[in-house]
């Protein structure tokens, strides 16, 4: 798919009231697919429990998570 390019994106994840594995695996493609393609992947706002789900699993390793949107966009403004 075109459209990628090596844009950052950031998912804002703020008032995501319940989650399961495919909303995961979801997440995870898309960083994958970001990633591969040169781009940065933040998610932001995520819920506590889902942030503790993607540290036992791993994901920590694979994207970053910030706590609001803008700090998310700042750090990759600054990355520039």
């Amino acid at each position: 798919m075109s459209g990628w390019g090596e844009a950052p994106l950031v998912l804002d994840l703020k008032g995501v009231a319940s989650w399961d594995s495919l909303a995961v695996g979801a997440v995870l493609s898309t960083a994958k697919r970001v990633m591969t393609n040169g781009g940065r992947f933040v998610v932001a706002g995520a819920p506590a429990d889902l942030l503790a789900h993607f540290r036992r699993i791993g994901l920590e390793r694979v994207f970053q998570c910030r706590e609001t949107v803008g700090q998310a966009v700042e750090e990759l403004r600054s990355d520039r």
